[in-house]
């Protein structure tokens, strides 16, 4: 089913009603802002409408420079075969006509496109490349200790468009080498701060920057969901400590805003994050693996 700007309201509606990961605003923005031509959005359907809802990322930025074929909506999951003829192959294309060396696929378990997904990404040449776990830190849990106050001339402050482009900088920096780790074009995450759409804190020793989080809330205040979306430290910062800082000030935010259960996303093999994570009473709740094919 070709796909038209126009059309974003109904297909974000479908993804956020049929299991969609993303909250609404950034099912939109995967839609209309992160593929590079609505050609990348691949929607699949039958007399009923829309069955799966997918598209190709590749204006963000990541370690592996791999665009991504993130499934955003599957009413029901769709057979091996029309997976690879309708989806698999013009994800190829398309990513192939682009600027990125590789495309990368993940196949969440809450989320599986397609019966039998994982052979047809195989068959189609793509070879598992890492695994993320999802995590979560229960409602129930007890709040964690407050750490110790910040040394003299460090201090918290809201990200703001004075400092929009200095952060775009650090997380060029802090993910330079992580392939799960998508980052927007500055142009669209300028807009993102500016405009109030991204939350983010930093860290400020003195006036230089040390590390920043993003979190975001889903649903109604005193009942929502929080996110760690992003969580990162200069690498200058390695080993003074900042992690636990980080994370206590977004479980802090998620708090105030009525958060519940907490979220997160990180690399499998990312035992120190893992560490940091589970000392935090967060759990790994799946496993989403990630396939990867060379393009150039």
């Amino acid at each position: 089913m070709p796909f038209v700007s126009g059309d974003a309201d109904a297909i974000v509606a479908f993804c956020v009603a049929h299991g969609g990961l993303y909250d609404a605003a950034l099912t939109r923005f995967l839609l209309l802002e992160l593929t590079s031509d609505p050609a990348g959005v691949i929607v699949i359907g039958d007399d009923a409408g829309p069955t799966l809802v997918a598209t190709v990322v590749d204006r963000a930025r990541n370690g592996a420079d791999a665009a991504s074929l993130e499934t955003l909506g599957v009413r029901a999951p769709i057979a091996a075969a029309p997976f690879a003829r309708l989806v698999i192959e013009p994800a190829v294309a398309f990513a192939r006509a682009g600027e990125r060396r590789a495309l990368h696929v993940a196949l969440p378990p809450a989320l599986m496109p397609a019966d039998g997904a994982e052979q047809a990404l195989r068959d189609a040449g793509l070879a598992h490349a890492y695994d993320t776990f999802e995590m979560r830190r229960p409602g129930s849990a007890p709040a964690p200790a407050s750490p110790e106050p910040l040394p003299a001339g460090w201090s918290w402050a809201a990200l703001d468009g004075a400092r929009v482009d200095e952060a775009h900088a650090a997380l060029v920096e802090i993910f330079r080498d992580a392939p799960s780790t998508n980052l927007r074009p500055l142009e669209d995450f300028r807009e993102a701060v500016v405009s109030g759409a991204s939350r983010w804190h930093v860290l400020l020793d003195g006036g230089r920057l040390a590390g920043l989080v993003q979190i975001a809330l889903h649903g109604a205040s005193g009942g929502s969901r929080g996110e760690v979306r992003t969580l990162g430290r200069l690498p200058t910062y390695r080993g003074r400590g900042l992690g636990p800082r980080l994370l206590a000030e977004a479980l802090r935010l998620l708090r105030e805003g009525g958060a519940g259960d907490i979220d997160l996303s990180v690399e499998a093999k990312n035992e120190r994050a893992l560490d940091l994570y589970r000392r935090f009473a967060f759990e790994v709740v799946a496993r989403t693996p990630v396939f990867a094919l060379a393009l150039r």
